[in-house]
């Protein structure tokens, strides 16, 4: 009432003043638990696709002695060190680390507010035969099949060896396949075997007699996968190629993903697709060709860049009825590309790229985020369409050609500039979900964003 007004301003005075030191007690106690437990909280956000996505409400922030700091390898500091980056040899206290292979980051050990190029659980997403059981897992339940996954069966897996068996016996015999050793790269333990080929016959006579042939499980070291050898691939300039394109993991939390145009990988041997006599006819990474017969003189030989490949396509979709309909076909073809990058994105956000991945109940990064530089190696068919042959976990980044060199100019500092906007958000407190294309990484992927493609150059 008016006439208490003064009295009742006293008492709320002399109760504050009573009182005022518990209070300020609680008020910072609340204060500090908030702080400590900061790294723990997030909003949650539902996707187009149901998935929920997060970010932290706080992150640690970056101690002064290491920001701009980073542990990896000299030809990285090539390209960093004129942009302001420093390199050190201390591990421990880098801003950013960056190891080829995922075992050699210690992930548990990681403080919060490092970032390294591998995010914990690779494992399914870089070994081959994981990568197909996964994609097939999903086009079980989904009933959405991978259509850039060639024809796939694991031997270790018995229903998956019968369903070969019969596929042998049911016309198999007059087909190709390569076989492949999952869990080694560099084109090692990979087979190719004709149609009607005495290498084939061997290897289904084998299958046939050995129960062990091919290995018994997920974890056997003899353990072997089967893919369809694709047919009528397109040759550059009458040799075999692959494309080895980028993928950037920019956050975990939330996921972030962009991808960029990587080099073609061509073989340093005229193609023939029915001579099965070399391997490196059909092999196609630096380290088969150069056992064979690469050099330094030459090695410019092995790579071309997007640039090449889109005036060899102009040319090759002007003299080809077939595909005379695709307009745009360097664009038909990188769409594609994304479009199953950004599948692979989906399908792996909390397997493989999740920075808060548990294992019996406990965090197997100490990051609050994290990225991934992945690499994705696909082969183009005469009908322009793509097919994937693996992932990479950790890309190799040699600058063997001038064609590389001249890529990894790009990709590298631009990824950089990405993680460096990604870390101002997590300071400002800004969505890292709306961050968009910054330079020549394209956004594929992230919070109600999907990047795919119909096949019309019409990606979205």
């Amino acid at each position: 009432k008016p006439d208490d007004s003064k009295v009742s301003i006293k008492a709320a005075v002399r109760f504050f003043n009573g009182r005022k030191r518990p209070f300020l007690c609680a008020a910072l106690a609340i204060v500090l638990v908030l702080l400590f437990s900061a790294h723990a909280l997030s909003y949650h956000r539902v996707d187009q696709t149901g998935s929920t996505t997060k970010q932290r409400l706080w992150y640690t922030p970056v101690p002064k002695k290491s920001r701009g700091i980073f542990y990896g390898p000299s030809h990285l500091a090539n390209l960093l060190e004129p942009r302001g980056y420093i390199r050190t040899d201390n591990e421990e206290d880098a801003e950013y680390v960056w190891v080829h292979k995922p075992s050699k980051i210690k992930q548990k050990q990681l403080k919060p507010w490092q970032r390294a190029n591998h995010l914990p659980n690779s494992y399914p997403l870089s070994e081959k035969g994981a990568f197909v059981e996964t994609m097939m897992e999903y086009g079980a339940r989904t009933g959405k099949n991978a259509r850039f996954v060639p024809e796939t069966y694991r031997l270790y897996n018995k229903k998956d060896r019968q369903r070969f068996i019969d596929r042998l016996a049911e016309g198999g015999m007059d087909e190709s396949w390569v076989s492949k050793r999952p869990h080694v790269d560099g084109g090692k333990g990979v087979k190719f075997l004709g149609p009607n080929s005495k290498e084939l016959h061997v290897f289904a006579k084998s299958l046939q007699s050995d129960p062990n042939f091919g290995g018994k499980s997920h974890s056997s070291s003899a353990r072997l996968i089967i893919q369809k050898y694709v047919n009528g691939l397109l040759p550059y300039h009458g040799r075999k190629f692959d494309l080895r394109v980028y993928c950037l993991v920019a956050s975990s939390v939330p996921l972030v993903v962009f991808y960029h145009d990587g080099t073609l990988r061509i073989s340093l041997s005229k193609y023939d697709e029915n001579n099965f006599s070399s391997q490196q006819v059909h092999l196609t990474n630096w380290s088969a060709q150069k056992s064979a017969q690469g050099t330094k003189d030459n090695a410019d030989e092995a790579r071309a860049s997007f640039k090449d490949l889109a005036s060899y396509l102009e040319e090759y979709v002007s003299q080809n009825p077939r595909v005379s309909h695709i307009k745009d076909p360097i664009s038909h073809v990188r769409d594609q590309i994304k479009d199953a990058l950004a599948t692979v994105a989906h399908i792996y956000r909390d397997l493989s790229f999740s920075v808060d991945a548990e294992e019996d109940g406990k965090k197997l990064c100490g990051a609050e985020n994290g990225f991934a530089f992945l690499g994705g190696d696909f082969m183009v068919d005469s009908d322009l369409k793509v097919w994937i042959t693996e992932m990479q976990s950790g890309p190799g980044t040699s600058h063997d050609s001038k064609t590389t060199r001249r890529n990894f100019a790009l990709v590298l500092p631009g990824l950089f500039e990405i993680l460096k906007e990604v870390r101002a958000r997590e300071m400002s407190g800004e969505p890292i979900s709306e961050m968009e294309s910054p330079n020549t990484w394209e956004l594929i992927y992230k919070d109600n964003f999907r990047f795919t493609y119909s096949g019309d150059n019409g990606g979205s």
